[in-house]
């Protein structure tokens, strides 16, 4: 008797450890991801061949540092050729407005017949579109001649110098490739079944194998659509999963992140 109140008694209380126990022993959420980073391939939106490059793989530069230069010379013999006809144009609206100008006068004395008039009338406007579009055609040179000189769109560190002086590019090849030094934020994905334990906002903890800092962050994107994990993931479960992606911001970065650098993520205690 006193044997299967014994064996009753431990049957209830695994059966009572089970059910109200389970939520205490259950585990850390901990996800794995990499380190994403905002980069920007530069390029100059004019053709030419390239002169100047004024920085290194690895250095520093600050929004608004000349990076690379073209050679400017044909950009500058268009300019001031633009230039030329811009005053060209001047010259010949001044002429055709004092022209008008006299003969309205004489219009109204009867001097002069109407047609007249009505044509230097026509001919100071015909030199007014010739000055707008001469002056137009100029500054389509100068913005040529300033795109000879390519700047940093931002703070960041050079990390592939693409090319080198003496090439003769077109618009649009990359130059440099400029590790932005914007918000970071790590990359991760979550099943759907653990989708309740996380919202915008959540805090987490980031923590890499190069470093025992432990940076801060939090959930900034949660994907609306499930996708398969992807190979560059390691995950604890088969990687033919139905994940949901996250983002999470990181609010200390710094110069030990790296772009693709793998992290854990864990949720920060409250």
């Amino acid at each position: 008797m006193k044997r299967s109140l014994i064996i009753l008694s431990a049957l209830l209380f695994i059966g009572l450890s089970y059910r109200y126990g389970m939520p205490a022993e259950e585990k850390e959420l901990t996800l794995y991801g990499n380190i994403d980073i905002r980069q920007v391939n530069t390029a100059f939106r004019v053709g030419g061949r390239l002169a100047k490059m004024n920085f290194e793989e690895g250095d520093t530069v600050s929004s608004g540092d000349v990076l690379a230069e073209l050679d400017t010379e044909p950009l500058l013999n268009t300019r001031n050729q633009a230039q030329a006809k811009v005053e060209q144009a001047e010259a010949a609206y001044e002429n055709a407005k004092r022209i008008n100008k006299r003969k309205q006068t004489l219009c109204k004395s009867k001097t002069v017949s109407q047609q007249d008039c009505d044509t230097a009338q026509a001919n100071e406007e015909i030199a007014a579109a010739d000055l707008q579009y001469a002056q137009a055609t100029f500054d389509i040179a100068q913005t040529a001649y300033n795109d000879a000189f390519l700047t940093s769109p931002s703070d960041g560190i050079i990390l592939i110098r693409i090319t080198e002086p003496g090439t003769l590019l077109s618009a649009g090849v990359p130059i440099y490739t400029i590790s932005l030094n914007q918000k970071m934020w790590a990359r991760a994905y979550i099943k759907e079944t653990e989708l309740g334990k996380v919202k915008i906002g959540t805090k987490v903890n980031i923590s890499t194998d190069s470093t025992t800092k432990v940076y801060t962050g939090r959930i900034g994107f949660i994907s609306s659509t499930a996708e398969f994990t992807p190979k560059s993931i390691e995950t604890a479960s088969l990687r033919t999963n139905l994940v949901y992606r996250l983002r999470i911001i990181i609010d200390d970065a710094d110069d030990n992140l790296k772009q693709g650098m793998p992290v854990t993520i864990r949720l920060a205690k409250e």
